[in-house]
């Protein structure tokens, strides 16, 4: 039974064609906002409530929205569709009310509760009526963080497919829209559009600027209006053929897609905010580690791991409508701290540095992506996000934030530097035997990772990853989601 004290229809599924049955009150926006991430520190205090800037907590970039008149620290994420919060017992402006459940699994816990319906605000933009998941039981997800927002659209939104189950497709599509799909649909006096650009914290600045605007563009990046727009291969995801990928200036060779409709020789990536170490199919990993010099492969239980150098890194760039985006060096590697056997029988921390693009292979169990390109390489780009008009479908367009690397290698000489000052002694790669024989390694890092699974519509069957950091390396461990 559907409990409702108030419900303004919207009207259109996708954003091709959108049109809004009611007349929008003019409400200020400003869009450009003061942006913030925090690198591997979790920030003190949040950003104030007014602000849609973007905090990098711990590897996971999360923003303040305020949801029934409450502010909440939420994951900004492009890989999943919808809005949860863990209310924690708060109580908010409500102007819905549902007991329809709705849960998302993840590979590590899950959250799950009934759709509720409120007024979200981001920035000065407010969405009316916004459905979402008060998650009345939450089970390992990451901690410091009130809920997520998914960027993504209604086809992999469980809230959008939980209503419809319960009232019927024409009521999911005019109550239970994502909020991307929601706020364009009320908002027609803005462009349909979102951009990011993650910011890069460092030892000496633990604090990064980054941008999430919502239909406008950063003026230092006005030139993305004019790249190339890459159209989403599927309405799951924000999917788009890719050219290839370069590794000291030679080019790799990927097997054929398995996403249908990807032209011949193209690839479907997915960029997903919610995602710190990027899983690409393993040979591509192969190839971007063995070309740096020193760098070791190292088995370990179940899981292969690459430990590379300290000081030493790769060219790698991703080439998407033919222009390279080169993958800055401080996003190829991750230090972080472990125990190992010393000479008097004791164990000692020294400092490895790790593999970020992690082994996958994806094979034909997975709906629209052939490899997923998370915080690793799009910490290199400002990402604009476009949901369409009459004209277009979605697609994105990118510029590079990473197009000198001669500049990129100099920074990540004295960055790199810096945080080693900082860390244990480096690990002498001679005793790496240690490591693959089971020599005591860590559970955990100062640099936990996102343990974001994703939302998965329960429509179809679907593998989807979660990064966890186990002994040497993040190991992607795989759970199915129905």
């Amino acid at each position: 039974m559907l409990t409702i004290s108030r419900f303004t229809p919207l009207v259109g599924l996708c954003l091709s064609s959108l049109v809004s049955n009611r007349a929008v009150s003019a409400i200020p926006f400003t869009p450009r906002s003061n942006v913030h991430t925090n690198g591997l520190k979790v920030l003190a205090t949040a950003l104030p409530p007014d602000n849609v800037g973007v905090v990098n907590h711990a590897l996971i970039y999360t923003t303040n929205i305020t949801v029934g008149g409450t502010s909440f620290l939420v994951q900004l994420d492009t890989g999943s569709s919808d809005l949860w919060l863990n209310l924690n017992g708060q109580d908010i402006d409500l102007v819905a009310t549902s007991n329809i459940p709705a849960q998302i699994q993840y590979g590590s816990g899950g959250v799950s509760g009934n759709v509720q319906f409120a007024d979200v605000q981001l920035g000065d933009l407010v969405i009316e009526s916004q459905a979402f998941i008060d998650a009345t039981k939450v089970q390992d997800v990451v901690e410091g963080i009130q809920g997520i927002i998914g960027l993504g659209f209604n086809n992999n939104s469980n809230v959008w497919f939980s209503v419809a189950q319960s009232q019927g497709v024409e009521v999911a599509n005019d109550q239970a829209n994502t909020a991307m799909t929601s706020l364009f649909l009320q908002r027609t006096d803005i462009p349909p559009s979102f951009d990011i650009q993650l910011g890069r914290a460092s030892a000496e600045d633990p604090v990064a600027p980054g941008v999430f605007l919502i239909g406008e563009h950063d003026q230092d990046f006005q030139s993305v209006v004019d790249a190339p727009p890459l159209p989403v291969v599927t309405l799951q995801h924000w999917s788009v053929a890719m050219d290839g990928m370069n590794v000291n200036g030679s080019p790799f060779k990927f097997n054929a897609s398995t996403v249908p409709g990807v032209p011949e020789g193209k690839l479907a990536a997915q960029f997903d905010t919610g995602f710190t170490f990027p899983p690409i199919p393993p040979a591509a990993i192969d190839a971007i580690y063995s070309s740096i010099p020193g760098a070791i492969l190292v088995p370990r239980n179940n899981s292969t791991s690459w430990i590379v150098p300290c000081n030493a890194s790769a060219n790698v760039s991703f080439v998407f409508a033919g222009q390279e985006f080169f993958v800055h060096p401080l996003d190829l590697t991750i230090p972080t701290t472990t125990l190992v056997p010393v000479a008097d029988g004791t164990q000692a921390n020294r400092t490895i540095c790790i593999n970020t693009f992690q082994y996958f292979d994806f094979g034909s169990n997975f709906g629209g992506f052939d490899l997923i390109l998370g915080e690793a390489f799009l910490r290199n780009v400002y990402a604009s996000f476009n949901f369409g008009d009459n004209e277009s479908g979605p697609f994105v367009q990118l510029v590079s934030t990473t197009p000198d690397l001669l500049a990129a290698y100099e920074e990540f000489a004295t960055q790199r530097a810096a945080v080693l000052a900082q860390l244990p002694p480096t690990l002498d790669l001679s005793e790496t035997d240690q490591i693959a024989q089971g020599g005591s390694l860590p559970a955990e890092t100062e640099a936990q990772p996102n343990r974001r699974m994703g939302a998965r519509r329960p429509s179809y069957r679907a593998l989807r990853p979660v990064v966890t950091v186990d002994d040497v390396a993040a190991d992607l461990n795989w759970k199915i989601c129905k």
